[in-house]
This record gives structure tokens, sequence and C-alpha cells, in this order.
């Protein structure tokens, strides 16, 4: 290594500067720097770039440019020339800002749009009807036929006066027309069915201790039937017309439909007649000694 080329470096070992740092700053690449410390001038592009490099590298360091320029040319065996101007600029400090004018209007946008979202879900919220029901207002409806006044004993009747016949005439045909509501009334009210009174046989089994009973449900058009006898379900399907079944419970069955007038039910052989009406639901519950509710 020749005297020029050791002192560019030891000028820059002095000031702990690295080659990257020059790179960096100068934009020359390494390889080339390191050709200036070890003066491998064939591997620089030659010409005026080579002193540009070497006034470059001396103006970083801080040193002499223009003695560095002089010991390059006497290292090269190049004449100086005189170089007004050079095109690489130094840069002491990169500049790390990339956007030094950036602006606060996209974040006041963004803020501003987050306000504007809130007040909107506020209004929104405000806006949107309540459909829940205050606790004090769900109470159990009082029967219709519960009244606070008491009971007095009315006549059976209204008393009939003979006064006229005419009287007599309207009198009556009021009373039909009081009387044709409830009369009505009771008439489409399906009929209960009947409750099985203790035959011999429930008896004799509830002696033996056995307990056991038979219900028989027969199809008169498909129909919807759900079982559950002991607590175990036997069926729950639609039974068509014409077709029956039979089920033995030792405690509890629980007969379901939805089609009360579809079917028909017996219990230990006998008929307990109509359920109710055509696609009516019913829930019929049996023990030993017949039909509970």
């Amino acid at each position: 290594m020749g005297a020029f080329g050791d002192r560019l470096r030891r000028e820059r070992e002095m000031r702990g500067i690295t080659l990257d740092e020059i790179t960096e700053s100068t934009k020359i690449s390494r390889r080339h720097l390191e050709a200036l410390e070890t003066e491998h001038f064939d591997q620089l592009p030659g010409g005026v770039f080579n002193k540009g490099f070497v006034r470059a590298y001396a103006r970083f360091l801080g040193i002499d440019e223009d003695r560095a320029v002089a010991e390059y040319s006497a290292a090269s065996n190049e004449q100086p020339e005189p170089e007004n101007k050079f095109p690489l600029e130094v840069h002491k400090e990169p500049n790390r800002d990339l956007n030094p004018r950036r602006s606060n209007l996209p974040l006041v946008f963004a803020i501003a749009a987050l306000v504007g979202v809130l007040v909107g879900y506020g209004f929104w919220i405000k806006s949107k009807p309540h459909n829940s029901v205050p606790v004090e207002d769900i109470r159990q409806p009082a029967p219709a036929n519960v009244t606070s006044e008491p009971h007095t004993n009315a006549p059976a009747s209204p008393p009939v006066t003979t006064s006229s016949p005419e009287l007599t005439k309207d009198s009556a045909q009021a009373t039909a027309t009081k009387q044709a509501p409830a009369q009505a009334a009771a008439s489409s009210r399906p009929p209960e069915p009947k409750r099985e009174p203790l035959t011999a046989e429930s008896a004799d089994a509830l002696a033996s201790g056995k307990g056991a009973f038979f219900v028989q449900v027969k199809a008169k058009e498909d129909s919807w039937v759900s079982i559950v006898a002991d607590g175990k379900s036997v069926m729950q399907r639609v039974l068509p017309a014409d077709k029956h079944k039979k089920i033995k419970a030792g405690k509890t069955l629980i007969l379901r439909t939805g089609n009360a007038g579809g079917i028909e039910v017996s219990f230990n052989g006998r008929s307990l007649g109509p359920l109710g009406n055509e696609n009516e639901p019913r829930t019929l519950t049996f023990n030993a000694f017949g039909l509970v509710q």
C-alpha cells in the first residue's frame, strides 16, 4: 500500500468513520473507496471521476481537498487539472425525514369521520323501538269472573207478570235473546272425554301390585300422535287412517295428538268417546285408574 492510500485510511480510522458511512453520504461504491485506499487505480473509472472520488472522500473526512487531489495525481502519475465543479455532492447527514412537510389533515379527517360515526350510532340507538316490557307490567291477568262485589242470591228467573199478553211475549223474547250466546258458547266447546271408572280388571291389577293398563289409539284419518309410557317415548309420528296402536303402561301414559277429532282412544278396552274437534291439539294423561286429564 502506498503513502497516498495509507494516509487516507489512517485519517478515516482516526475519526472512527467506516467505508459504509462514506458510501452512504457520497454515493461512491465501497469497491471504489477500497481501490483508493489500496491504490488500485486501475479499478476506478478513470479521468475526472477518480479525482472527484478523492475530493469527495477528503471533504467527508474534513482534510484538505486540494492536497488530497495533488497526492493522488502524484501517486497515479496524472497531471493535476483545474476542477471548478464536480457533479458529486456530499451530504454530511442523510436526510432521514422522508416527508418534512407532512400535513396533519389526514389525521383530522379520520377523527372527524370517527366522531360522525359515533354520533350517527347514538341517534340510531335512540330512534330504535324498544320492544322490552317493564317488569312491573308483567302480571298474571285476573280471572274474568272474579269481582270485588259480594255475591247475592239473585232470583232464578225474573218474576212473571200477567198484566198483558204482549208484555209476556216481549219478556220471553228478551230472555231467549240473553240465553242464546251462552247456549252457542256451550255448543262450541268440544266434549270432554269420559273418565273411565275403576273396573274390576284395574282393581285386581292394583291389588296385585302390578298396576298395568292398556291404551289403544285408532286413527279415523291421518293424525300426528305422540305417546310416552312410564317416561319412555313409544311413538312420535303420523298414524295413518284405519291404523291403531295399543300401548301397555304400568304407572303413567301421556298421549298427545294434533288432531283430536281424527282419533279414537280406549282405556282397557273401553272407549273414551269424542276427544275434540278436527285439527285440535289435545294432551291426555292416564294412570291405572283411568284418565287423569
